[in-house]
């Protein structure tokens, strides 16, 4: 009897130590899972708290920015196209508006003016190497001179005709060399273009530049009353 107390004893001990031992590595397993999400929480707890990488329009523009870090607007091909076609007319504009206050007025060309007679232009430029009588008009008459030519209507001057030979030309009280050039920095650009010249208009004054239309070269310089046209 005795001995089968002491078996029953020995297989209650080992049952009982078995019962232990599952216990506790089931013990030891949940202990590893809750170290593990302990762990995968801490680490992306870390994760979560590292700063969020916002897209601004600063990153994501295409502008181009300057040395100073100040952007450099970008204008679309047409509207830039415009603007740079709007400041070359205004610039063109400042420039005509330099030369009409420069000569706002044509009085003279090399010192006759349209109001001059005969007696005038005797005093000024002395008595012509020629005198020619217009053909259908018997009160318009050319005097020739050396380095111009003279035109009278009922003895005023109608028009004053200076060959591009010459080389210089005095408008009003400007000598200028007689070139397209020259003539354009003083009266600016040309208010009217004509298949044989370029005219400028200062009130009823006209001068107009005679142009050989396939060289380009000049011809002459006139000048001559709006009424004559």
């Amino acid at each position: 009897m005795n001995v089968m107390l002491r078996d029953k004893g020995a297989k209650l001990l080992t049952h009982m130590t078995g019962y232990r031992s599952r216990v506790y590595k089931l013990a030891m397993f949940f202990l590893v899972v809750i170290l593990a999400m302990i762990i995968v929480r801490w680490t992306t707890s870390e994760q979560i708290g590292e700063p969020e990488i916002i897209l601004t329009p600063r990153i994501i523009t295409l502008n181009p920015e300057g040395s100073n870090n100040t952007f450099l607007p970008v204008l679309p091909p047409t509207l830039a196209a415009a603007q740079a076609e709007s400041s070359s007319d205004i610039g063109a504009n400042f420039q005509v508006a330099d030369a009409n206050s420069l000569v706002p007025m044509l009085n003279s060309l090399e010192g006759i003016s349209l109001y001059d007679d005969t007696e005038s232009v005797i005093a000024k430029k002395g008595y012509p190497l020629t005198f020619v009588q217009d053909p259908q008009f018997a009160e318009a008459f050319t005097y020739e001179y050396p380095d111009m030519n003279i035109g009278f209507q009922d003895g005023i001057v109608t028009f004053v005709q200076i060959p591009a030979k010459v080389g210089h030309v005095q408008i009003n009280d400007k000598r200028i060399p007689l070139t397209i050039t020259d003539v354009k920095r003083l009266l600016g650009e040309p208010d009217y273009v004509a298949e044989d010249g370029i005219v400028f208009q200062r009130g009823e004054g006209l001068i107009k530049l005679f142009i050989e239309s396939k060289t380009q070269e000049l011809i002459s310089i006139d000048y001559y009353h709006l009424s004559s046209t």
